[in-house]
């Protein structure tokens, strides 16, 4: 790397907030084009030092740290997807890119998303994907990110969020790996961080990937939990002249656990992709988007129409006044003795969905996690054939690889009074609050009413 020049601890301000990048060189003299690299929530530009090497014999590189990670201010005000965008386009104009390709992962692909859409994109030719949860299930999304936020209550940054991930984001990571990872965190205050980890900045996004009208790469590891392929690959159905790779062996942060391999395929990419506008309108491009928009109308339709009985059906759980569960209006009487049937579906019911690890710490604290995880899935297999009695019943337990929780319209009396305590709490005339407390606490504790008279009588005697 003799001719890799490297403009270290450089920083542009914008609006009073300094944005900490770095320029780099390609190796090629005749190198033109630059990759902008963008990082995830969380971490910061270092998140590119293994895959760097093998992209600065084709490119020139700029990395930067988003407002609040690395060395970049976190400014003042609420930070989101339209902000974080024009510092990036701000950082483009002032450092003078010239032809570029984004490559963005997870939360930074919300901005190359959104830039892509701008009239002042400038010179972007290509847009890269890494694992970017543009269409993620806001009910996970929402729970994945309270579980958080407990985690680093009253602490002032997301190191041990960070200690828990590293695993999990990487695929083997190394010790240097870990150590550029836990930096990354411990420089990130919570508030920056959960500004920006949330399903909320989904449903624009998805609307902006159907109109850009540049090369889209979809990349995503073959181990990653958090963001699987299946919920990246999703983002097909919203543009079709995207492309899609899965990484073998590699977990959320690909371009750490396969450099080699990822940097090929980008570079493949590109230079596929190198080709002029009467290419891209040809018949045969033509033909390919015909017939890829009806596959997924086709498969779309399909899903459909299996999933179309999944809104019938209704799981009734009473707890209160003695455990009984109907499913669509038929009584379940057997097998809620065995495995912790009883328990798990009360705990899912209340909490509507529950990490695995989660569950193993409530229903066997006392034994080792190997083991606790082993019991489970036994358990999970028992209760599942319980509820779903019948091969024709929609699935009503999901249990995927990090996460369980139960699928359809979930009744429970628990639940019900619960809500009724909150509706009460909210009342503020006094009269009509006394009226709904009267008539709650009676059919509340009806079924105790004659427990409570003999107790009375006892102590009386």
């Amino acid at each position: 790397m003799n001719r890799r020049e490297v403009i270290s601890l450089a920083w542009v301000s914008k609006d009073d907030v300094n944005i900490h990048y770095e320029k780099i060189d390609s190796e090629n003299p005749a190198a033109v084009e630059t990759l902008i690299l963008i990082h995830g929530v969380g971490l910061d530009m270092h998140s590119w030092d293994l895959i760097i090497p093998y992209f600065v014999k084709d490119y020139s590189i700029l990395r930067y740290d988003l407002r609040g990670h690395g060395g970049s201010d976190a400014g003042k005000g609420k930070r989101d997807v339209k902000l974080l965008t024009d510092d990036l386009l701000y950082l483009l104009t002032e450092l003078d890119i010239g032809p570029y390709h984004i490559v963005a992962q997870g939360f930074g692909g919300f901005l190359g998303v959104l830039l892509a859409t701008f009239e002042e994109k400038r010179d972007l030719k290509s847009l890269i994907l890494m694992g970017v949860p543009i269409h993620y299930p806001k009910e996970i999304g929402d729970h994945i990110a309270e579980e958080r936020k407990a985690v680093v209550a009253g602490q002032d940054s997301m190191l041990e969020i960070g200690k828990q991930l590293v695993k999990k984001v990487c695929y083997r990571p190394s010790k240097e790996i870990v150590n550029i990872l836990l930096h990354a965190y411990k420089q990130v205050k919570p508030n920056v961080y959960f500004e920006l980890f949330h399903p909320g900045f989904g449903a624009a996004a998805m609307e902006n990937l159907q109109r850009i009208d540049v090369p889209i790469l979809i990349l995503s590891g073959s181990e990653d939990e958090i963001f699987p392929p299946e919920i990246t690959s999703a983002l097909l159905n919203f543009n079709h002249f995207a492309r899609f790779f899965t990484v073998p062996y590699a977990s959320f942060l690909i371009q750490m656990d396969q450099p080699v391999l990822v940097s090929q395929w980008i570079h493949e990419f590109i230079e596929k992709n190198k080709v002029s506008q009467r290419d891209i309108i040809s018949p045969e491009a033509e033909f390919k988007r015909n017939l890829t928009s009806q596959m997924y109308s086709d498969i779309r339709g399909m899903l459909k129409d299996r999933d179309e009985p999944l809104n019938h059906n209704e799981l009734q759980v009473n707890i209160m006044n003695g455990f009984s569960v109907r499913l669509n209006g038929e009584k379940i009487a057997d097998g809620w003795g065995k495995r912790k049937a009883k328990q798990l579906l009360m705990y899912l019911v209340i909490k509507h969905s529950a990490t695995r690890d989660e569950l193993c710490d409530v229903f066997w604290p006392e034994v080792s996690l190997l083991n606790a995880r082993n019991r489970l899935r036994v358990s999970l297999h028992h209760l599942k054939h319980v509820l779903e009695t019948s091969p024709n019943i929609n699935p009503i337990l999901v249990a995927g690889r990090e996460y369980v929780l139960l699928q359809g319209i979930i009744h429970s009396d628990l639940i019900s009074y619960v809500d009724s305590i909150k509706c009460i709490s909210q009342v503020k005339s006094e009269p009509f609050r006394k009226l709904i407390l009267s008539h709650f606490i009676s059919t509340c504790f009806y079924p105790f009413f004659g427990f409570f008279h003999s107790k009375r009588r006892t102590i009386h005697v």
